[in-house]
């Protein structure tokens, strides 16, 4: 039986940062490979300095997530890491190789504690329900193709605040089950390629978000500009694995606005070409915002 090779890449984005966690494999001859991507939404909570997160496992499953007399589960993960996803921003960490063949329609995971830290305080967060199971993926590992699985982790709906955020008082005994973690994950797979660029102006602030809107039916992508630091220049932007297709490029700088929606609210701009996503990485360069909400 024909065996191919699995690379996993796993990513991960929140409010504010933007990047990549990465399980590289080297694609050998005449094999496949599927990549694996792990992303989050945006969660408006800006006093938040680091939120880790702890995944015990990662384990694909056959058809209908029962093992097949030929086809063995395909452990990607069986020791616990620990996902601070505040300070991935754009960097890659190796966990290896891994060979498999067959067609794996069912990913589950267990993420069993988180914590976050707001101005130099670590506060519990209480996981209500870590045991993962994403059905229907249709990994087909027997096709000499790169293939990409990502798994969204959308923190906008994931994280919970019971009552109102109130940091700089009651200390950490006063935040006990306070914040409440419900993972929620989308998917998206196939031939996924990044979407960068540089906006500017960008405020002095705070960074811009950033949209990315299908034209057709998906999920929207989000993210945010980045900070002048040593590896971002100000106003750069990165979406990480967009799927082919064409979409709407939107900027704002009102989304910490009671009521705001990133599919009602007016944008500060809106890119004004389809942003289009065929076959490879796109960067579309330096775009001068120029503000479209009325004045």
């Amino acid at each position: 039986m024909k065996r191919n090779s699995f690379f996993l890449l796993v990513v991960l984005t929140i409010f504010l940062v933007s990047g990549c966690f990465n399980f590289p494999v080297p694609k050998p001859d005449e094999n496949g490979t599927v990549r694996v991507s792990l992303t989050d939404a945006v969660i408006p909570l800006e006093d938040i300095e680091k939120l880790e997160v702890t995944i015990e496992s990662m384990v694909l499953y056959g058809a209908d997530g029962a093992t097949l007399t030929e086809q063995t589960p395909l452990i990607v993960l069986d020791e616990a890491i620990t996902v601070d996803i505040m300070t991935l921003i754009g960097e890659e960490i190796d966990l290896g190789v891994f060979e498999a063949s067959g067609i794996y329609n069912q990913l589950r995971m267990e993420i069993s504690e988180a914590t976050l830290t707001a101005n130099g305080k670590v506060f519990p967060v209480t996981v209500n329900s870590g045991s993962l199971k994403i059905n229907n993926l249709g990994i087909d590992l027997s096709k000499d193709e790169d293939t990409f699985l990502v798994l969204d982790f959308d923190l906008s709906r994931s994280l919970k605040i019971n009552g109102k955020w109130e940091e700089a008082k009651g200390g950490k005994e006063g935040h006990e089950d306070k914040v409440h973690m419900t993972p929620v994950i989308h998917i998206r797979h196939g031939s996924l390629y990044d979407v960068t660029g540089i906006a500017t102006p960008t405020g002095e602030a705070s960074p811009l978000l950033v949209a990315l809107v299908p034209e057709e039916i998906g999920d929207t992508l989000l993210t945010f500009t980045h900070t002048d630091t040593p590896k971002w220049e100000k106003g750069e932007f990165r979406f990480c694995k967009v799927a082919p297709g064409s979409y709407t490029l939107k900027f704002f700088d009102n989304y910490t606005d009671e009521g705001f929606d990133v599919d009602t609210s007016a944008p500060l701009y809106t890119y004004p070409e389809p942003v289009v996503v065929v076959d490879r990485d796109l960067s579309l360069g330096t775009i001068v915002l120029e503000s479209t909400t009325p004045g």
